[in-house]
């Protein structure tokens, strides 16, 4: 490029080269008076937007000036000089004086976020990120501006309840919004957060998880339904395991019935959500396209799916009764009140409806999927599991089971946790920034800008917490306390004030859906199936997806 600008200046004369020299110069200023202090995702707009002007004026500038021919390659040439300038002192402003320059990592990360979605162009990126700190150990610079940190004081330190660090100002958050307007997760705020939070804990509340049994129940019925169908026959239960989750969803949610279950196919919804979520996960952390495309009109897929969010909040506004027991009821209530905590518009009520969409959906699915998965490779697990579920059906309720039960069976929670802890739904996790001035994490400064990860599957797979921590062993949890080295560093729904409001409700789904197959069917892996490509074929979409397991189940004598 340099090459090209200094030949096409010559060729052209001193006005040429002084227009190169110019626009060079305003590369290295724009650089050094801009661009090197702080993040300017959230100003991704008005950047690309003075950007096109200025090359605009430019472009219309040469062309009138030298013709066609000669005024494009003197356009290029400027324009070339500007850029190159620009990223030229970038490039070595990043490796050798920048703050983070002494925390190791991949070179090509040191330089330019650009590599992290060729890095996860397999869907892998959670399992690089594993690789990384094995390679480079506890601090990895995973970016220009962002390290991973494998430690037990970050996570104090970043997630903690007295944590100075935040989700300002890094433009992931800020970009997730609709209208305006944020979701539970994507609020920067701490009070504002705090808010809509309350609304959320009532929403999600004990008494209102008891409300959603009856719906849950209702899907899982669905569910068996679909067994008794194939008779036999192998069925895919990550494929059955998104499709609970999203019935279960549509009814917690918006008291829709969705019927994918029943069906046996994805919803357009639910395709919608999963591509959104694949189009987030292959921009790998280069969070500015996001921010961009996020501050113009909507269109296509994006478009349908905010679109799709809104006609069902909607619906369950028009079609609102007393007797519907949801999480929009909640909401609502707040939007109705004569000061609203939070909901302060619809538009708020249609961002976390988005929400909801997103969080009900593929994190318990993916949950549910990997339970499954280690069911159906173990027949004395299976035996086991059901001879503590089984003399609780009909205990409290008739034909049923409840959750206050299952709560009680201590293998299931052996068996989530383990489940979760060897295969995180989320195992890259969201990112933090430090407070102004900055902060110092094991002996290591971190100032104001730099983005910060604790990436989950990091810590569940770490020696240092964990015993054997690549064996499943779900009696860690239960009745082999001393595998656990760290409880602390179990963290699947993250942790702090940013934990996610619906791990409650998550786990009740997983049980009760168990509870009833496991009391009505027993299962293994199909012939030809041995869990492999379960394991090495998930896919990072923001969560995991993972891949297809096919199962047989036979139903029990009893029933």
């Amino acid at each position: 490029m340099i090459e090209f600008v200094l030949q096409t200046a010559a060729c052209f004369g001193r006005d040429v080269n002084l227009s190169c020299i110019i626009a060079s110069t305003a590369g290295l200023m724009s650089h050094h008076l801009y661009f090197i202090k702080g993040n300017h995702t959230s100003n991704t707009r008005d950047i690309v937007a003075v950007h096109l002007v200025a090359l605009s004026l430019l472009l219309y500038k040469t062309l009138s000036t030298y013709g066609i021919s000669q005024g494009l390659l003197v356009y290029l040439a400027i324009s070339s000089a500007y850029f190159a300038a620009l990223f030229t002192s970038i490039g070595v402003y990043r490796v050798f004086f920048h703050p983070l320059r002494h925390v190791p990592g991949p070179f090509a990360l040191k330089v330019t976020q650009l590599y992290m979605p060729w890095l996860g162009r397999d869907g892998q990126l959670h399992r690089k990120f594993l690789r990384l700190h094995e390679e480079y150990g506890d601090f990895v610079r995973v970016g220009p501006n962002s390290v991973a940190i494998l430690h037990e004081d970050a996570l104090t330190a970043i997630h903690g309840a007295r944590s100075p660090c935040s989700k300002k100002g890094m433009g992931f958050y800020e970009s997730l919004h609709y209208g305006g307007c944020y979701n539970l997760d994507s609020i920067t705020d701490r009070e504002q957060h705090r808010d809509r939070r309350a609304i959320w804990d009532k929403a999600l509340s004990v008494n209102a998880l008891k409300g959603y049994e009856a719906g849950t129940r209702n899907v899982v019925r669905s569910w068996l339904g679909r067994l008794e169908e194939v008779a036999g026959r192998p069925i895919d239960t990550s494929h059955y395991a998104t499709l609970i989750a999203f019935d279960n969803m549509g009814g917690i949610g918006f008291s829709a019935d969705f019927g994918t279950v029943r069906e046996g196919r994805e919803d357009k919804t639910l395709e919608l959500l999963q591509i959104t979520f694949g189009t987030a996960a292959s921009l790998g952390h280069v969070y500015w396209p996001m921010a961009l495309m996020m501050n113009m009109p909507k269109f296509g897929m994006q478009h349908e799916f905010e679109q799709m969010g809104v006609r069902m909040a909607d619906e369950r506004l028009n079609g609102n009764s007393e007797d519907k027991h949801d999480m929009l009821k909640y909401f609502l209530a707040d939007l109705n009140s004569e000061k609203p905590r939070s909901m302060v518009n619809m538009t708020t009520v249609y961002a976390d409806s988005l929400g909801i969409l997103v969080a009900a959906t593929d994190t318990v699915a993916s949950a549910l999927s990997l339970v499954f998965y280690h069911l159906a490779r173990d027949a004395t697990l299976r035996q086991k599991l059901y001879n503590e579920v089984a003399p609780l059906h009909g205990k409290t309720l008739p034909d049923e089971f409840v959750t206050s039960d299952l709560d009680t069976v201590s293998l299931f929670e052996g068996l989530v946790n383990e489940a979760l802890r060897l295969n995180a739904p989320t195992p890259i996790g969201g990112p933090r920034s430090p407070p102004s001035e900055g902060i110092t994490i094991a002996g290591t400064f971190f100032p104001a800008g730099t983005i910060l990860y604790t990436p989950t599957q990091a810590y569940h797979s770490s020696e240092r917490y964990f015993v054997r921590p690549h064996e499943f062993i779900p009696e860690r949890w239960t009745t082999r306390p001393e595998l656990v080295l760290n409880r602390k560093a179990f963290f699947p729904f993250h942790m702090g004030r940013y934990d996610c409001v619906g791990k409650k409700l998550a786990k009740n789904v997983i049980r009760t859906c168990i509870a009833y197959t496991i009391y009505n069917y027993d299962f293994h892996f199909a012939p030809g199936e041995d869990g492999r490509r379960f394991r090495n074929e998930e896919h990072w979409n923001m969560i995991v997806k993972q891949a297809r397991l096919d199962c047989v189940f036979t139903k029990r004598e009893h029933v």
